[in-house]
Parts: structure tokens; sequence; C-alpha cells
């Protein structure tokens, strides 16, 4: 016995036949919508176990292949002495970057102290002048005012003269020399 006759025992005896067939149809249906849930079901399910195994295959190739494989080796051995290469590349750059920071600024702080030297000796030197510059308004100072001052000599002269004594043995007109004449002295007027 089939279960279309089971379900046919358990319908009342007065249905027609075309009421049967819409509640095969519905049964048919509902069979049908069952059938393709528990299908995507067990599809969603074999797919995920087959990604799961598949994944699982890649990695014991990959096993298989390092241990057998000379080139994939080789390969590896390469990317590991690349990064090693690269990261003493990057440090030794590092370093030589850094050297030359630390001598450009060693050389700048060396540039700054003769700096500071050269404006502290320029300090100095600038207070000096300005003392001097000082003394020496000072100075003009009292010069202008001994200048405005009218002038006073200390000093006092002796004068000595022979006069005295050679008046009473000489005329002050006549003239001992004999070459001197009168004549000769009218001439040297003319000249």
């Amino acid at each position: 016995m089939t279960n279309f006759d089971k379900i046919a025992k358990l319908l009342p005896e007065g249905l027609s036949e075309t009421g049967i067939e819409e509640i095969s149809a519905i049964v048919e249906e509902t069979v049908q919508e069952r059938i393709d849930s528990e299908v995507k079901n067990l599809e969603a399910k074999v797919g995920g176990f087959l990604r799961m195994k598949l994944n699982e295959l890649k990695e014991q190739a990959l096993i298989e292949l390092e241990k057998n494989d000379e080139t994939f080796r080789a390969v590896k051995v390469y990317e590991s002495l690349k990064q090693v290469i690269a990261e003493d590349i990057s440090t030794t750059e590092t370093d030589s970057v850094t050297s030359q920071y630390k001598n450009e600024n060693t050389e700048l702080h060396e540039t700054v102290g003769n700096l500071n030297s050269k404006v502290s000796q320029l300090m100095t030197e600038n207070s000096t002048l300005e003392e001097s510059l000082g003394d020496l308004q000072d100075t003009v100072k009292s010069l202008d005012e001994t200048t405005k001052m009218p002038f006073k000599s200390s000093e006092q002269a002796l004068v000595i003269t022979n006069e005295s004594i050679n008046e009473s043995a000489q005329p002050t007109n006549e003239v001992v020399n004999s070459f001197l004449t009168e004549d000769v002295v009218r001439l040297s007027k003319f000249n």
C-alpha cells in the first residue's frame, strides 16, 4: 500500500475526483517545497564540507610540495634571504642617515657656539665703545664750555732788551757798516 492509498482511505467517501486531484496537487506541492528546502540545506552542508576538505587538501599539497620540490624550497630560501637583506639594508641606511644627521647637528652646534662667542665679544667691544663714547662726549662738553669762556693766560713774559746798552754807544740813525752807504740803501729800495 502506497502513501496515496493511505491518504485516499482517510478522505471522506463522497469526494469527487476533482476534489481528490486538488488535494493531491496541494500535497504534491507541499512535498516538493519540503524537498527543495532539504536539498538546499544539503547543498549548503555539502558545499561547506567540500570547501573544508579542499582547504585541507591544499594545505597537505603545500606540505608535500615543500618536502619534495626543490624550486619551492629555493623560493622560500630566497624570500627569507630577501627579507633578512632588506632588514639589514634598512638598518644600515637608518644608521647612515642617523650618523649624517648627528654630524650635521654637531656642526650646527659648533657654528652656534662660535656665533655666540663672537656675539659675546662684539657685545664686550660695544660696551667698551659706548663707555669711550661717553667719555669723549664728556670731554667735548668740557671743551665746549671752555671755548665759551674768555681766554686768560696765566703765563707772563719777561722782555729783555739791549737798547739801554746800545743807546749810549751808537745812535740809531747811523750805520756801522762801511759798505752800507746811503746810496746802496736807496738802490735797494727800488728793487
